[in-house]
């Protein structure tokens, strides 16, 4: 099973600052932090989670020499008691070894204490895991410790916040990146080799697989992605036609599920990418269960709860979240505006309701069973939130290549940062603009400003709704 780490660059940046004095000249002291650790089991795939740095104070470090690092009993107790009162996973035990140069790993030292470790932990709590990683000038090894003294290696350290970064976490620097396949060469004007791996590498969840989700898909293979699950609970229609790419009359007639279609028509292109279909509306908690596969997730939804909801699964498995989408504004004099929008959510960053994106109206109303619903429209106080979003593919298009520069952006770097709360584009005025201000902040807002779950992963409650719930809130699809 792969086990990997996942921290965000908060985080990060705050443990570079403290390891900055292991790594000056001459024989300087090692030094580290304790955090505390949440969890994700899916498929194959292991992860932990930093939920939470506990950086040392005055005497949390007992001895820190230059070969030689002790945490102090009252420390390791501390970060251990907000470990088993919040219902986390484990510890994780950073530490520095000044003396590596290029590779690095564990010393003798740390093989005969962290076993004895584990083990007077797990008297407190049995199941607690104890992650432990190593960090030299240019390397980092990582392993993690569980009953009975046994440890595997860490696979991989993924750091997540105004980038994306992997790095290895097997105690070597990394390795030069893979040549693109010659069909994808001409990316690199924008898009380096080693982004153009890992983008080949990662599994992208697109939520919706209607206009813009299906454009998206298009995208992300034609970019060298090798893994996509698009992800919809709805299947074709005659008014998708014109819409959804590779849809053919037989589907109408078969009613065949839009992400069906998707599958067909991608893999029929021959470039090697795997697309793996999940029939299943996006709030379904064992749909919600399956994105926690992916690497990345990219919102196509035309409600507020469910882009909420993916802002929430966001924070909590420090997954990056792009949500796009389009709008078009009129008034009686006809069009104003053609908006297409991009927003990326990650922790440190705004959810979709601070910046302005959603409202607390459309949540409310959306919330509502379905006999509710039709029942608020008929009183007509909900004409601002029912007007349909726009299924005009040239509009479309241009929100999901927003969205897909954006996540190239996120691999390797080319736009200015910090990226903004959204970007957006009116066709009308012929302007561009890169909102940085969150329109709607709410300072205890639970989502992105005080939410105390986030990087909990698994260890924090269930994400989403029973399907019971589900029926009740879309009755007969309306909307």
């Amino acid at each position: 099973m792969r086990t990997d780490l996942r921290v965000t660059e908060a985080d990060w940046l705050r443990l570079q600052d403290l390891f900055k004095v292991s790594f000056r000249s001459g024989r300087c002291p090692e030094t580290g932090a304790i955090g505390v650790l949440g969890e994700c089991r899916t498929g194959d795939r292991h992860e932990f989670l930093l939920a939470g740095l506990c950086l040392p104070g005055p005497g949390d470090l007992k001895v820190a020499e230059h070969d030689h690092l002790v945490f102090s009993s009252s420390y390791l107790r501390r970060a251990h008691l907000l470990m088993r009162v919040e219902g986390l996973a484990g510890l994780i035990l950073f530490h520095t070894h000044p003396g590596a140069d290029k590779e690095v790993g564990f010393s003798l030292y740390d093989d005969q204490q962290e076993p004895l470790l584990v083990e007077n932990l797990q008297e407190l709590a049995p199941r607690t895991r104890l992650v432990s990683v190593v960090v030299g000038r240019s390397s980092q090894c990582g392993r993690v410790w569980s009953e009975g003294g046994v440890c595997q290696p860490l696979r991989k350290l993924v750091v997540l916040g105004e980038q994306l970064r992997y790095r290895p976490l097997d105690g070597r620097p990394m390795p030069p990146p893979p040549p693109p396949e010659a069909i994808f060469d001409r990316a690199l004007a924008i898009t380096g080799a080693g982004a153009l791996g890992v983008l080949s590498g990662l599994k992208v969840a697109v939520a919706g697989a209607s206009g813009t989700g299906s454009i998206m898909c298009e995208l992300l293979v034609r970019a060298g992605c090798k893994d996509i699950m698009p992800v919809d609970d709805d299947v074709t229609k005659e008014v998708n036609l014109n819409r959804i790419f590779y849809t053919t009359q037989e589907d109408v007639k078969r009613k065949t599920p839009k992400v069906e279609v998707i599958r067909r028509g991608i893999e029929s292109l021959g470039l090697g990418c795997r697309v793996e279909p999940v029939a299943g509306n996006v709030l379904d908690r064992n749909v919600l269960a399956r994105l926690r596969e992916a690497d990345v997730i990219v919102g196509c939804l035309d409600r507020a709860f469910p882009r909420l909801t993916l802002c929430e699964v966001a924070y909590r498995y420090h997954r990056p979240y792009i949500d796009v989408g389009a709008e078009i504004g009129a008034d009686k004099h006809g069009i104003v505006s053609l908006d297409a929008r991009t927003s990326y959510t990650a922790p440190g960053r705004y959810c979709l309701q601070c910046a302005g994106v959603i409202t607390a109206r459309q949540l409310s109303f959306e919330s509502l069973s379905a006999p509710e619903r039709a029942r608020v429209r008929a009183l007509g106080y909900s004409d601002d939130l029912v007007i349909e979003q726009p299924a005009v593919m040239d509009l479309n298009m241009r929100a999901a290549s927003f969205g897909m520069m954006v996540l190239r952006h996120l691999l390797q770097p080319f736009l200015l940062t910090p990226l903004p709360v959204m970007i957006l584009e009116n066709l009308v005025t012929f302007s561009m603009k890169a909102v940085r201000e969150a329109r709607a902040l709410n300072p205890k807002c639970p989502v992105c400003q005080t939410n105390r779950r986030t990087g909990y992963g698994d260890c924090a409650p269930p994400l989403g709704l029973e399907a019971s719930a589900l029926r009740v809130i879309h009755g007969d699809r309306d909307g």
